[in-house]
This record gives structure tokens, C-alpha cells and sequence, in this order.
């Protein structure tokens, strides 16, 4: 989901200016001159054509779906809330000129990055609205764990982990020791486990479904509360998992919410742009340009359209591009 509403989600362009910032002398048709020459005129529908239909329409529907998100839900979002986990992102990447630096690079300024994150909020208003989850239902998506890993070599020249035998050998013996003494799990997993989450006593925090490697999720969601799994082999290693006691549900249920409806969009971008078609029916939308609609119905309001651009989007990401 978060590819899908993100994939909207871009930096003001040309296609926005020349669409949603002129000023009153502003050409109000195609066929009105922008730019005039000895060598001949550049025109409103001249510089269309070069920007490209899609862009202009991703890029207009962006802003529109801005103010109409604003005006819904403008009340509901805390901007001071906002800004304060702006300042905490600033913090961990090293300070604000670093940050800023961080931006330059994706072409956005400070200022718009607060916009697309006062956005990505409006959003998540309006599908907390369109996608009905009850508690139940987060409680069965949904495993807080800890585990501890002992990775496998996956070559060689890998610096990581232990050969095969070797990371065998040693969760065998783990097991071992958690099967005499289980509530040494916490400082075992400090001690041994060859994954980041060991500086947390090898907490993952709360896990939804669909978030881990299919072996891993399987014997979690096996687990009850407070239960330490048997071995668990994946393509990382060697894992024994154990299923923590949800204490904090009530504080993370609301993040748990967003990460399932997430998962929905991935599966049903649909759900989407059945939310956008009725926003857009609301608030009495009338395009005023065929190209501009065409475009927006086949590709933003597309299901089948978006979900493509969002795999597009992911396997780029996956790159490293």
C-alpha cells in the first residue's frame, strides 16, 4: 500500500506549475501562446505534448486530491505531531543540512516534504474510514515476537554467519539451554543472535502477516503467547522464535491497522480507487480537459494500472535505483 499511495505522492513539476500556479495572465486554452519567436510560437498544448499526458495528470491529481484531503480531513491530522517526527527523522540522519542534502537528491525542498507528509496522513484518514478492521481481526493478522538467529554462510566470500553444519550445531545447542532454562531467552538472543534485533533481546516487535519469509511466519503464528518454538530454518539461517505477550496492543493498534490496510492495497489496489472515485463524487469533480481525465481514469483511478506501476515501482526499488 505504501508503494501504491507513495506512487501519488510526487514532487510539484513543471506539469503542476504550468497547471495549478499560474497567475491571472495565465493561458486559459490550448491554443493560447505561452512563448512567441521569429522561429515560431510555443504553445499551451506544445508544452502538453512535450511534458506528456500522464505526468500532467499524476501531477494534477496530486494537488486536487491535496486540497480535497485537506478539506476533509484537515482537522483530523496534527501538524504539530507531524513536524515533531520530522524533527526526530532529522535527528537520526544527522541534523537538518543533512537532511535537507538527503531531499535535494529526490528533487523536494523541506516545505514540500512536509506537504506530501501532511498527505500521506490525509490518506491514511480516509482509508481508516473506506477500510473496516475490527480489533479482531488486528489480533489475528498480527504476532508480537523475538528471535534468535544464527545466519548461514550464503557463500564463501560471505563475511556473515557460519557454515551449514556449524549454525546447526550451534542453535541446537541454544535450544538446548532454552529448553532447561526458557527465560534465558533475553540473554541469549543479546548475546548470540547474529541479527540487529539483538540489541533488542532479539525483539522484532509486533509482526503482521505477510511481513516475514513464509517458514518464519508459519511457526510464529503456530505459537501462543510467551511459547519458544522448535527450530526454524530459513534462507537466513537458523531461528528459534518465541511469540512475546501483547501488553502494549491497545498503543499499537493503530499502526497495525495502517500496516494491514497496506497489505489489502497490495492485494486489492482496488480498494483504493474505489476510496479516490467516491472522494472525487463528493466533492462534484469536473475535468475540464478529455486528455487530463483519460489519462487519470487509466492510470491513477485503474486498479489494475496501479498495482502494475507499484510492482514496477518495487522491483526498481529492489535494484537499488
Amino acid at each position: 500500500m505504501k508503494t501504491s499511495l507513495q506512487k501519488l505522492i510526487i514532487p510539484l513539476s513543471a506539469s503542476a506549475l504550468l497547471l495549478g500556479a499560474c497567475g491571472n495572465n495565465a493561458p486559459s486554452s490550448k491554443d493560447e501562446t505561452l512563448i512567441s519567436s521569429k522561429a515560431g510560437n510555443i504553445k499551451v498544448e506544445d508544452v502538453m505534448k512535450d511534458i506528456g499526458s500522464n505526468q500532467i495528470a499524476s501531477s494534477s491529481f496530486k494537488l486536487l486530491l491535496g486540497k480535497i484531503l485537506e478539506d476533509k480531513y484537515g482537522d483530523k491530522v496534527d501538524d504539530k505531531k507531524i513536524n515533531k517526527e520530522i524533527d526526530s527523522q532529522i535527528e537520526k540522519y544527522g541534523g537538518k543540512e543533512q537532511f535537507e542534502s538527503l531531499l535535494k537528491q529526490q528533487n523536494i525542498t523541506m516545505d514540500e516534504y512536509k506537504e506530501q507528509r501532511k498527505l500521506i496522513e490525509y490518506q491514511k484518514q480516509l482509508l481508516n474510514e473506506k477500510v473496516k478492521i475490527t480489533d479482531k481481526e488486528i489480533k489475528e493478522q498480527t504476532k508480537k515476537a523475538s528471535h534468535i538467529l544464527i545466519k548461514v554462510k550464503q557463500n564463501d566470500d560471505d563475511k556473515e554467519g557460519l557454515s551449514d553444519k556449524e549454525a546447526k550445531k550451534k542453535i541446537e545447542e541454544i535450544k538446548k539451554q532454552l529448553d532447561k532454562n526458557p527465560n534465558d531467552f533475553d540473554k541469549i538472543a543479546k548475546k548470540e543472535s547474529m541479527d540487529s534485533s539483538s540489541e533488542q533481546n532479539g525483539s522484532l516487535g509486533y509482526v503482521v502477516k505477510g511481513q516475514m519469509v513464509e517458514k518464519f511466519e508459519k511457526a510464529l503464528f503456530k505459537l501462543k503467547e510467551g511459547e519458544i518454538s522448535d527450530i526454524v530454518k530459513t534462507e537466513y539461517g537458523y531461528h528459534i522464535i518465541r511469540a512475546d505477550k501483547q501488553t502494549d496492543f491497545n498503543k499499537e493498534k493503530s499502526k497495525l491497522k495502517t500496516k494491514i490496510i497496506q497489505n489489502k492495497l497490495q492485494e486489492n489496489p482496488k480498494i483504493l480507487t474505489d476510496a479516490y472515485k467516491e472522494l472525487l463524487d463528493e466533492y462534484k469533480v469536473d475535468y475540464k480537459d478529455r486528455d487530463i481525465k483519460n489519462a487519470i481514469e487509466n492510470s491513477i483511478l485503474n486498479p489494475e494500472a496501479l498495482q502494475k506501476a507499484s510492482q514496477s515501482s518495487q522491483s526498481t526499488q529492489n535494484l537499488g535505483i
